[in-house]
C-alpha cells in the first residue's frame, strides 16, 4: 500500500533514503525531500507491505500520460522481485490511467512485471 509522504514521516522517509548512496549525506537528503515537497510533478510515498510498519520509500515523477518511478528504496529484508512487483501493482492501482515507466535499473522488473500481467490476464480469460 502507498502513502503520500508528509513531513510528520521525514525521519522514516530519510531511514529508506539512507540506502541511495547519492543520498547518504543528510544535505542531499534535505534537498531530495524538499525537491518532493515543492515540486507537485513529483511525490514521494511511502509503501506498507502486508504489515503495519513501512518497508520502503518509492519516488515517482509525472508527466501528462506517464508516471515515472524514479526509485525504489526497501528494507534490506523487503528486498525481492516479489515486493518490487507489489509495489508496481500498487502504482499502477494509484494511477491506471497513467503509463508506468522506470529509470535504467528498474526497467528490466517492470518489462518482467508487464509481461506477468499479461500472462496472468491471459490465462484468466482462458478459464472463464
Amino acid at each position: 500500500m502507498l502513502n503520500k509522504y508528509s513531513d510528520e514521516n521525514k525521519k522514516i522517509a530519510m531511514g529508506f533514503l539512507s540506502y541511495i548512496s547519492d543520498l547518504k549525506d543528510l544535505d542531499n537528503m534535505e534537498q531530495e525531500l524538499k525537491l518532493y515537497s515543492e515540486d507537485q510533478n513529483r511525490q514521494l510515498y511511502l509503501w506498507k507491505s502486508n504489515i503495519e510498519d513501512y518497508s520502503g520509500i518509492v519516488a515517482l515523477s509525472f508527466s501528462e500520460n506517464t508516471v515515472f518511478i524514479e526509485y525504489i528504496s526497501l528494507n534490506p529484508s523487503y528486498r525481492s522481485q516479489s515486493n518490487v512487483f507489489k509495489i508496481f501493482d500498487d502504482i499502477h492501482q494509484k494511477f491506471p490511467h497513467l503509463v508506468m515507466l522506470g529509470n535504467f535499473n528498474l526497467n528490466g522488473q517492470l518489462m518482467h512485471w508487464h509481461q506477468n500481467k499479461e500472462k496472468i490476464e491471459k490465462d484468466m480469460k482462458e478459464t472463464n
